[in-house]
């Protein structure tokens, strides 16, 4: 236990120094969709939670949307609830920090679970927790992909304790209940999908490779347990019932409620030739750098130290092998070979079956090659230390133990006091190379950092197994010392790049003052709304300025509501779109959703529009359309509705009672009956009532 809290707090303290400008400078990422989508998202749950009320719509973008249902504003992930109690502007960047603690510490238990003991883990923890896969999502701004990435060790922890466990497997499949739920309320549906499959495939996998059965008693044993699991895993979702019955009714009417199709499918694939970035990262470039010159949608990355994917493949060629390592080869492998997308000559039938056909990029399942492998370099580092252990004499004197770690020490000085200015000087100049042009020079630059690393870190490792009674300590923590080094060179630029100041961040997402006479507080009427043109970036802002527009961000959007924009905009029916923005000013579907204002950088000249403010951002127009309104009312002529009557504004009959995101009331005063239509945008299954007088 003392082992472990030691190693645990050496895996803490290391991802906290990395983190140290979060921590100390209370800086956060404000990169790609966390401005774009998350941040508003996340500001909108604090508020609303706050005043007491559960957001289940969000009436800011899309003329008003499902929020609660929408499954990635995970409305009640518990440690996002934590989270709320500290500024907002730092949310992300103590969210980050939590989640590579949390993905560490995961990997950590695996390693430890699969045979490795306290040291060799650290280094799972370590090349997990600083993986590259995460590193290049945080200047993304992709918040749920490294948060769902986090749970992933976490799930096959209980797999394997489950599948392994002569007795007490009750625990062990509670754990992996608990762990789905939270898994599944984080917001990441493709990540907890993906990690549903390769968990049924792990305990599958695991139960098989079990020595102490004959082969026939281990298949029925691996298929029952398989089963039993399945049925926890299932409870783990049922567990966050609250979050998945609405995101189930809101399945049907999402615009990714079909599948897609193979080019949007595979977008974000890995590809098979940057296999060799598992060991040069950088290799094709950087977007960090603008010097990426390969193909834009390869440019995941699946980088976990140079020496990591060496130290897992060595389990394979040394004695004793644990009995975790062949399952934990076959699920890496597997996810390695389902990343490739593009280039995996399966990936279109796997697109026919269940659920896999709903999500593009591919290269999510890299995680599922990230844990096996750092567990597996674990392994591999334990039964190196374990060899040379054995191979040295039980016991020494102190002279030829002093003997024998002073040139350790030596050589490790030397790489950490010459060589570490070095290697981050060949990651810098690397970064600098700004023409595409200059492939040889990229390569070249990444193909010497890489092989630096390698050769410093088999120097260290000859060294550290002469040292007499303590090798295998010494072997993991000057290798997982030398990881660090490479993660951080690695990994720094990504997190540096992404961080804002928190006064920054404040000034960025401020109400511009333009926009004040157009946000909605508490009306006295019905409020009008905004759209905002293609050239405004993030239009999700409009969340946190409380201004209603009919422009936003969001994947999971409706599908009628994209269809009836769509119309206006001239898109190709059935086209996936997740940022709609707008190019049209003057149309009758602007009518529909009451849209009075136009926001825009440009001046427009157009006698429909008569310009009403104008300041540092934003130029604000106002229609001069006579037919918008919020409601408006036709004579009732049949039980139907037949395309000709004519629609006169009501406005002027109605008493606005109450207009919140979740609840909207009115009364609405007619001498005899009427149709009466709302620029409210409908959502299947909602029921309009009105008080007539």
């Amino acid at each position: 236990m003392k082992k472990d809290l030691l190693a645990l707090a050496i895996v803490a303290a290391i991802i906290g120094l990395f983190c140290q400008d979060i921590l100390l400078d209370q800086k956060s990422p404000s990169r790609g969709d966390i401005p774009l989508q998350f941040y508003p998202w996340k500001a909108y749950t604090r508020s609303m939670l706050a005043a007491g009320q559960i957001p289940y719509w969000n009436p800011y973008t899309f003329g008003g949307a499902p929020f609660l249902a929408n499954m990635q504003s995970a409305v009640f992930y518990p440690l996002d609830l934590i989270l709320f109690l500290f500024p907002m502007e730092w949310f992300f960047g103590l969210s980050l920090i939590l989640h590579l603690l949390l993905a560490g510490a995961g990997a950590y238990l695996l390693a430890r679970r699969c045979g490795a003991s306290s040291f060799p883990s650290v280094f799972a923890g370590i090349a997990y927790g600083l993986n590259g896969f995460t590193m290049i999502h945080i200047p993304a701004g992709n918040h749920l992909t490294y948060a769902g990435a986090a749970w992933v060790p976490w799930m096959f922890l209980a797999i394997v304790g489950f599948a392994t466990s002569s007795s007490r497997r009750l625990p062990w499949a509670l754990a992996a209940s608990l762990i789905t739920c939270l898994h599944f309320l984080c917001g990441h549906p493709q990540m907890t999908f993906y990690s549903l499959f390769f968990s049924t495939l792990l305990c599958f996998a695991a139960v098989m490779g079990m020595p102490d059965r004959d082969y026939r008693a281990r298949f029925f044993s691996a298929l029952l347990r398989t089963a039993v699991l399945s049925c926890f895993l299932v409870l783990g979702i049922a567990m966050a019932g609250m979050q998945l019955v609405p995101t189930l009714e809101y399945l049907e009417q999402a615009n990714r409620a079909a599948s897609l199709d193979i080019d949007m499918a595979t977008e974000f694939s890995f590809a098979p030739h940057r296999l060799i970035t598992l060991f040069f990262p950088e290799y094709y470039g950087t977007h960090i750098a603008a010097n990426h010159y390969d193909y834009f949608y390869f440019w995941s990355c699946a980088y976990a130290g140079i020496v990591t994917p060496i130290l897992a493949a060595a389990v394979f060629f040394l004695e004793k092998k644990s009995a975790a390592a062949v399952p934990l080869a076959a699920i890496g492998l597997l996810g390695l070979f389902l990343a490739c997308g593009r280039g995996n000559p399966i990936y279109t039938m796997l697109m026919h079956l269940p659920g896999f056909g709903q999500f593009r990029a591919p290269a999510k399942f890299l995680p599922y090659y990230l844990v096996p492998v750092c567990v597996l370099a674990a392994l591999g580092l334990e039964r190196a230390g374990a060899i040379a252990y054995e191979r040295r004499k039980q016991g020494a004197d102190q002279a030829e133990l002093i003997k024998r770690c002073l040139p350790m020490f030596l050589l490790l000085a030397l790489i950490f006091v010459y060589g570490t200015p070095r290697i981050a000087n060949l990651t810098h100049a690397l970064r600098l190379v700004r023409d595409e042009g200059q492939v040889n020079a990229i390569r070249t630059l990444a193909f010497t950092n890489g092989s630096l690393i390698a050769l410093a870190s088999l120097a260290l490792f000859l060294f550290a197994r002469k040292i007499p009674r303590y090798p295998r300590l010494a072997i993991s923590l000057s290798l997982t010392l030398l990881l660090c080094l490479d993660l951080f060179t690695y990994g720094k630029g990504y997190l540096d790049a992404s961080l804002q100041r928190l006064k920054v961040i404040q000034m960025q997402t401020a109400l511009p003052q333009e926009l004040g006479p157009l946000t909605l507080a508490i009306p006295s009427r019905f409020p009008d709304r905004a759209a905002a043109l293609m050239e405004l970036d993030y239009p999700n802002l409009f969340v946190l300025w409380r201004t209603l527009n009919i422009a936003g961000y969001d994947p999971m959007s409706l599908k009628s509501y994209n269809r009836l924009i769509g119309k206006m905009e001239g898109w190709q029916e059935g086209i996936f779109h997740d940022n709609i923005q707008l190019t049209q000013f003057d149309h009758h579907v602007l009518d529909l959703l009451n849209v009075r204002y136009v926001l825009t950088l440009r001046t427009i000249e157009d006698s429909n529009l008569k310009l009403a403010n104008a300041g540092g951002e934003f130029r604000v127009y106002e229609r001069l359309n006579p037919n918008r309104c919020w409601a408006s009312s036709a004579q009732k002529k049949s039980e139907t509705l037949t395309g000709d009557e004519t629609w006169q504004p009501a406005d002027a009959e109605i008493e606005a009672m109450r207009y919140e995101p979740n609840r909207i009331a009115f009364q609405y005063a007619a001498s005899e009956p009427q149709w009466l239509r709302l620029a409210e945008w409908d959502y299947p299954g909602w029921k309009a009532e009105a008080t007539l007088e």
